[in-house]
């Protein structure tokens, strides 16, 4: 008498017709007539998950674990359908085979009976190709409803902060909840950073729909987020750019049906402000809860490169170098001095449009990288002249292969040059704007960290040199 395990996968398009019960009823019964006993211990349940992959599915890869230990508890699993097993034939075949051959277990259909001939070997593949093709299709009729759906302004997910939402119907406004999003738009606006956002929100009380406290990440998703100017984003594939990119080219943005919390010209101006910080934020770059002045972490030595950092007690910078000894010229500076000098420079710039395309710089992440492949072609090329001297290709080869290279190389750079010349620079009118509203932020009664966002919009760094009296702003428009 065989000893049997079950397993049983209910996904949410079929949990009605093929419940759990009704299965292990089914599996039970189907044990009994075949001299087997089914342990109740080794029954694996997988409720209202999908079976198109196995990483998925912790009741699965526990049973497979038990089976995979000496020796295995059991000697046969048994299934409903091939389909419950698994919907992805490569997965149904690799963890069939390591049952098999590993385990020493069969899987069993209790309705798709084969038999261990190599016809029905056959037969069970066939089966297992056409689950897997039922569940592709549906996955890609439910993909093109949805994306049909989200065509016509329907908001199909639950509903985001801000709005509550009924089964089959639009969202509709929650006041106490819109006004902390106005409020989140507000704040950015005035050059707080998501993190303070998000304490605000938390010490106030407020709390996701989930339940949880505010982060960083949840003010950012918030803030980038198209509901909140009245319209529906929808990528079909769930595949974005990156975790702080939301959208991608197959990414479908449409006007919604219900009312926008904030209005969409002071939505599209939000974008463009966070475009610009994304822009000036730089690697490894600490919050501005932790500096002390809204000149730290732009101010650098002329010596030796490094930031001057603000001591409070003295009220002024100094070369971090210095104070441990590695440069020699101390750059000490009272900050009532550098701030000073600061705003006369940036104020005393003249914007011309000679003056935007210098000072307008594409972050690398927005460009195609040709860089690496005209670096892999420079090698190939070096390879190449390598085996000419080497006797290995006679001189017609290696003008050959590099006339080739050379003519690839020269494309690529083409297309890095043309791609860099395509971007849209700042008007002067603009530009000018930017500058007067930094100037304003830099002068006004506003906090440090407002003021330094305020800079870090148009300045990448200021180089103080404290020998000649001078001060070098490097502008990032």
């Amino acid at each position: 008498m065989k000893v049997a395990a079950a397993y049983i996968r209910v996904s949410t398009e079929d949990q009605i017709e093929y419940s759990p019960d009704s299965q292990l009823q089914e599996l039970r019964s189907y044990a009994e007539r075949h001299d087997m006993v089914l342990d109740p211990s080794h029954v694996y349940i997988d409720a209202g998950i999908s079976g198109r992959q196995a990483k998925k599915r912790p009741a699965f890869q526990s049973m497979i674990a038990t089976a995979k230990s000496k020796p295995s508890p059991f000697e046969v699993v048994l299934v409903w359908k091939y389909s419950r097993f698994a919907r992805n034939q490569e997965e149904s075949i690799l963890y069939k085979s390591l049952l098999k051959k590993e385990c020493g277990v069969d899987v069993v259909s209790i309705t798709e009976e084969t038999g261990d001939s190599m016809f029905g070997g056959l037969i069970e593949r066939i089966i297992e190709w056409m689950d897997e093709f039922y569940s592709v299709r549906l996955s890609e009729e439910v993909r093109t409803k949805m994306t049909f759906v989200a065509e016509t302004g329907k908001v199909q997910t639950v509903a985001c902060y801000g709005y509550s939402k009924k089964p089959g119907e639009e969202p509709v406004i929650v006041s106490d909840e819109a006004k902390w999003v106005r409020f989140i738009f507000s704040q950015i606006k005035a050059g707080k950073s998501f993190l303070w956002i998000a304490r605000q929100l938390n010490d106030a009380g407020q709390r996701t729909h989930r339940g949880g406290l505010f982060e960083n990440r949840t003010i950012e998703y918030i803030a980038h987020n198209p509901v909140y100017k009245g319209y529906v984003r929808w990528t079909p594939t769930g595949k974005t750019l990156s975790r702080r990119i939301y959208d991608s080219p197959d990414t479908l943005v449409a006007k919604g049906n219900f009312e926008p919390i904030i209005p969409e010209e002071e939505f599209d101006a939000v974008q463009l402000l966070l475009e610009q910080r994304r822009r000036s934020r730089k690697k490894n770059d600490q919050p501005m809860t932790v500096k002390k002045h809204w000149l730290s972490g732009l101010l650098k030595c002329s010596s030796c490169g490094a930031t001057l950092t603000y001591s409070p007690k003295n009220d002024g910078f100094q070369c971090y170098k210095y104070s441990k000894g590695v440069c020699k010229a101390s750059h000490f500076v009272k900050a009532g001095k550098i701030e000073a000098a600061v705003i006369e420079a940036i104020s005393r710039v003249t914007v011309t449009g000679e003056f935007i395309k210098e000072n307008t710089k594409i972050p690398e992440s927005d460009l195609i990288d040709y860089a690496s492949d005209i670096k892999k072609l420079r090698r190939v090329l070096e390879r190449a002249k390598a085996a000419y001297i080497a006797g290995i290709d006679t001189l017609e080869e290696y003008g050959g292969h590099k006339k080739k290279i050379e003519a690839e190389i020269a494309a690529l750079e083409a297309k890095d040059k043309a791609q860099r010349e395509a971007v849209k620079l700042p008007t002067k009118e603009e530009v000018e704007e930017r500058f007067s509203s930094v100037i304003d932020a830099l002068t006004g009664n506003f906090d440090n960290e407002s003021k330094q966002n305020a800079l870090k919009s148009i300045v990448e760094r200021i180089v103080y040199d404290k020998a000649n009296s001078t001060v070098s702003v490097f502008f990032y428009l």
